[in-house]
């Protein structure tokens, strides 16, 4: 697993460290569920999405940039990633290379 971290991760290839969101609810004190965001450090590789990556998304995903990231962080769908002064949401993401704990995530530029 460390090969393939040191692969992910190496500069030349596309590695860089990058931070994700993700949305948690919880109940109160009064009974209401309040939802905060939690922001957490991560480093794999990031490349612009190809083609054939980028039609497995809904039509309105499909037109916008795209990027690919491989990361042994546990993104999900729907999760914000933060790269490059763009704001991206994970718009699918699968186990990769599940025995090594990797994640495979498509995410869609929301905003610069």
């Amino acid at each position: 697993m460390d090969d393939l971290l040191d692969i992910i991760t190496d500069p030349d290839l596309g590695g860089c460290a990058f931070e994700y969101s993700r949305i948690t609810e919880s109940v109160n004190e009064k009974g209401r569920a309040v939802q905060a965001e939690q922001i957490f450090p991560a480093q794999g590789n990031i490349q612009p999405a190809p083609g054939k990556e980028r039609e497995v998304l809904e039509d309105a995903d499909r037109l916008k940039a795209t990027i690919l990231i491989f990361t042994p962080a546990p993104l999900t769908a729907g999760d914000r990633v933060y790269h490059e002064g763009g704001v991206y949401r994970a718009a699918l993401a699968e186990p990769w290379r599940q025995h090594a704990g990797f994640t495979k995530a498509i995410a869609v530029l929301e905003s610069q």
